[in-house]
């Protein structure tokens, strides 16, 4: 990731860290009011989901530079996701609601430029997660 794009997902991330646990109590809200096909994924306490989400987004965020340390727990995480049944067209369902959560936080300071650089981040993220778990399979 270019140092530009990390550093629009780092700043943008530090705007939503004092509001996390909102963002992504939004985040769970939508994502099942648009998808409610994918709640019966998330057997576990919600609240504990969303700080597990926010650890994991602290966690890829601060190795925007220097990802290969993180990339066998990514890897774990998508073999240990791919055991609960998430599919590959999750991974995009789950993109378009969290883009959508982060814009309603931000507001106008979500810009398209921020956004592309979350899309780019997530990319990376789902595409390790999504290697993870055909690795599992092997």
């Amino acid at each position: 990731m270019n140092p530009q794009t990390a550093a629009l997902v780092r700043d943008s991330w530090a705007e939503i860290v004092p509001m996390r646990k909102e963002v992504c109590a939004s985040f769970y809200h939508r994502l099942f009011v648009r998808h409610p096909e994918l709640r019966p994924l998330f057997k576990g306490d919600l609240e504990r989901q969303t700080s597990l989400f926010v650890t994991m987004l602290n966690t890829v965020v601060s190795a925007l530079d220097n990802p290969e340390p993180v990339v066998p727990l990514i890897k774990t995480v998508g073999a240990r996701h791919a055991d609960y049944g998430v599919e590959d067209a999750d991974y995009e369902k789950f993109a378009a609601v969290l883009l959508d959560s982060f814009a309603d936080a931000l507001g106008p300071r979500f810009t398209p430029e921020v956004r592309s650089a979350w899309k780019d981040a997530y990319a990376e993220l789902s595409a390790t997660m999504r290697q993870g778990a055909e690795e599992a399979v092997h």
